[in-house]
């Protein structure tokens, strides 16, 4: 339900740039969300439909359905095994962004704001392990989420970091493709989320545009001439949308004109493309595409680093860690030490920070996977999680109530060898355990990641 005072200031200011029909679209806040999952192309199952309700497939994605109901996905082993993300269609639209202007090769891509990873693992399901992804969330907590959402996701060819947008200043020019999916009033998902209504008013929009404006300013010099910005925002108000388009086009950047099937239902707006519930299969949500060709910034940024006090990022060599067999080692990816890790990333960050002698200020929470702590001899549970791992790491598969006891860290008793052995769910790693003897074990699984409600079977 919608509150008849939002709801006139939504469609007044939909209609400065759009035509719907505004008893559809005011109908659907009484209708229920759609959801959807993106499976992830890297830890397929063939028998995925036996523990989800899949439907149909989400056009605008490769390799998306959405669900016919909502499952009770935190009792399912295949989410912690990083199976598939649970996420809002309009969400996935940046698989077509990214196929349309093709920077799926050699590129440095960064989602700037990207709590909680679902825009960061479509990206990171589609490029090369010799392009990039640079993850960034401001907030702490929302950051750790991000980077646990691309560890399930496996890869090793992403950075993430909880750092402010200023901390970006001094990586001018290093980033083909910027996507700011920026802070927003919400009013897109005001249906899902009802409670949003509380704080919507014309103060909250205009503070938020406020707001986009000046992580814009920020954001311009980290893109070269002729890279690429990608603006969204899950808001329905074109204060926060189309002006703010005409806005970043006044300031050097030109629009991309997007080819889009018509029975997506996705509307093509004066600027930039919108999704609206009743017509798309999806809460509401808005795109546009810009390409940097013209840049004048009457904006003064600030370089915040001396140089002369700091040292750039910097991965160095390692003698051969414990266990080193478990890893398929490439001549694309690298082993390297970085704090006290030993960490597995790809060839092209290697070569980036060891080229560009990268200085960054911010606070980086991982550079890659990490393969284990440098003291230790047991891989970590983030390894674990990888597509890097050996075939020959003795493992074990549990049953749907063993995964779920060892997702929870509750009593277990296995009866093999003793020794550290993978545990799997329907072939997919979850974490490691030690058995021990009289087949007692050590859960390796991480406290922060573990099932916390009571799971009734």
């Amino acid at each position: 339900m919608i509150k008849q005072d939002i709801a006139t200031i939504l469609i007044e200011s939909i209609e400065k740039y759009c035509e719907i029909d505004t008893n559809e679209f005011l109908n659907s806040f009484n209708e229920s969300a759609n959801i959807a999952v993106k499976i992830n192309p890297f830890k397929k199952l063939d028998n995925l439909q036996n523990y989800l309700p899949l439907a149909e497939k989400v056009q605008w994605c490769d390799e998306a359905y959405y669900l016919s109901n909502r499952p009770n996905f935190y009792k399912d082993p295949l989410f912690y095994a990083g199976a598939y993300y649970v996420m809002d269609p309009a969400s996935m639209f940046i698989d077509f962004i990214l196929k349309y202007v093709n920077v799926s090769e050699n590129r440095k891509i960064l989602d700037i704001a990207a709590a909680p990873g679902g825009k960061s693992i479509i990206i990171d399901s589609l490029i090369s392990d010799n392009s990039i992804l640079w993850a960034n969330d401001v907030n702490s907590n929302r950051a750790k989420v991000l980077e646990y959402n691309l560890v399930k996701w496996g890869r090793a060819n992403y950075i993430v970091s909880n750092s402010k947008i200023d901390d970006f200043n001094d990586l001018k020019n290093q980033f083909d493709l910027v996507l700011l999916d920026a802070p927003c009033t919400g009013s897109g998902f005001f249906r899902k989320y009802q409670e949003w209504q509380d704080n919507f008013s014309l103060d909250y929009i205009n503070q938020c545009v406020k707001r986009q404006k000046d992580i814009l300013k920020k954001v311009f010099d980290i893109i070269p001439m002729d890279g690429y910005l990608i603006y969204s925002t899950c808001s329905f108000t074109s204060e926060e949308n189309e002006d703010i388009a005409k806005w970043i086009i006044d300031n050097g950047f030109e629009e991309i004109k997007l080819q889009i099937p018509a029975e997506w239902g996705i509307v093509v707006s004066e600027y930039g493309y919108r999704f609206f519930p009743h017509l798309s299969k999806s809460e509401g949500f808005y795109y546009a595409v810009f390409k940097k060709n013209n840049f004048k910034s009457e904006f003064k940024q600030i370089n915040h680093l001396n140089k002369k006090n700091l040292t750039p990022i910097k991965l160095t060599p390692i003698n051969k860690p414990a266990n080193v067999n478990y890893i398929n080692l490439t001549e694309d990816l690298k082993l390297k030490k970085w704090g006290q890790n030993i960490n597995l990333i790809t060839k092209k960050i290697d070569e980036w920070f060891d080229k560009d002698f990268i200085y960054f200020n911010g606070k980086i929470l991982t550079i890659g996977i990490n393969y284990m702590e440098e003291k230790k001899q047991i891989p970590s549970p983030q390894f674990a999680l990888s597509i890097y791992k050996s075939s020959d790491i003795p493992s074990i598969t549990l049953s749907l109530s063993e995964a779920q006891s060892y997702l929870q860290k509750s009593s277990l008793h296995i009866e093999a060898k003793e020794g550290i052995y993978l545990v799997k769910f329907q072939n997919l790693a979850l974490g490691w355990i030690k058995v021990i003897n009289d087949g007692r074990i050590n859960n390796y699984y991480p406290a922060e990641w573990r099932i916390i409600k009571e799971i009734d079977n």
